[in-house]
């Protein structure tokens, strides 16, 4: 019987990986078969796939992610079932270690719980535990994560394969997304046209980090004000201000780029985000070594449109 219910769990073990934390999984057996089992119905550790995170919205109101558990078998039992859950942060270290990623416990401050004990009602089959996240007291310069496992159901056996759950946690602000990146890279000897796909990540409600021009592992930080785009902030292997930023004029040192400016001005990208279509507006740039925008003999205009 046992081997039959490890045979019969690892069949469907795949679709139990997903990106929302609850779907519509078959985890309910016959009387013939198996007798009834506590688990959590979309539980996801172990596992030799990574789980997808749980995106929230970044805002000061509490977003739910609920925590269920379930009576697995044919029917409701007739009897009340208590079942205690623990947070474990011990599978948030055996997760890191398997799939070699960084995940840290979210911090206490950023969720809240009613309480990690639920009892499943006679005639019923499931319940949740609703997790209130805070998604704007989320350290966001760490990788997120929840982990919960089914400590024990009272008399009721518990599924060895289900019993766990873990749940990275992702908080996107309105502008996160990939954007279609059109422009120049003004440069002395390697001017170049852009034509790239990029991503803008999350920093803050309103601050977000994209890539510098064509160059991997660049990057910099802005915010978002109405229509403008404003505090710049190096990232990644860019130089630090004031040797790299926003321009609000054209070629302020007058380089001789090989390749006149043509439309590509600060009039026709003057550091804004039209809402409308989406499209943000750059022009930035720097120099190694420099001590103002004169210096910055690396100047780039881009169009960021999102996809």
């Amino acid at each position: 019987m046992k081997n039959l219910f490890k045979i019969t769990l690892l069949s469907f073990l795949v679709f139990a990986l997903s990106a929302c934390l609850k779907d519509e999984f078959i985890t309910d057996y016959s009387e013939e078969a198996i007798g009834p089992i506590i688990l959590i119905p979309n539980g996801n550790w172990p596992s030799v796939v990574k789980a997808n995170p749980v995106a929230l919205d970044f805002k000061s109101t509490a977003q739910i992610i609920d925590l269920y558990a379930r009576i697995s078998w044919l029917k409701p039992l007739d009897r009340a079932v208590t079942i205690n859950f623990q947070k474990d942060a011990g599978i948030i270290t055996a997760y890191n270690k398997a799939f070699a990623t960084n995940y840290v416990e979210l911090a206490p401050a950023a969720f809240k719980l009613p309480g990690l004990t639920v009892t499943i009602p006679a005639g019923t089959q499931e319940v949740k535990v609703p997790i209130e996240v805070f998604a704007d007291k989320i350290d966001l310069s760490k990788n997120n994560m929840l982990a919960f496992r089914i400590a024990d159901a009272g008399s009721e056996p518990v599924a060895s394969n289900f019993r766990q759950i873990v749940i990275p946690i992702l908080v996107k602000n309105t502008f996160e997304a990939s954007y279609k990146v059109t422009g120049y890279f003004f440069h002395p000897s390697a001017p170049r046209s852009i034509n790239a796909s990029k991503y803008l990540a999350t920093v803050s409600a309103t601050r977000c980090e994209g890539q510098v021009g064509d160059l991997g592992g660049w990057g910099f930080q802005f915010d978002i004000s109405g229509k403008h785009v404003k505090n710049w902030r190096a990232a990644g292997a860019t130089p630090s201000s004031p040797a790299s930023g926003f321009l609000d004029v054209d070629n302020p040192g007058n380089i001789a780029f090989p390749v006149p400016l043509g439309s590509f001005t600060h009039a026709n990208y003057p550091n804004t985000y039209d809402a409308g279509s989406k499209t943000f507006r750059f022009h930035y740039g720097y120099g190694g070594g420099s001590s103002s925008p004169a210096g910055w003999t690396r100047q780039i205009v881009e169009s960021w449109v999102r996809q």
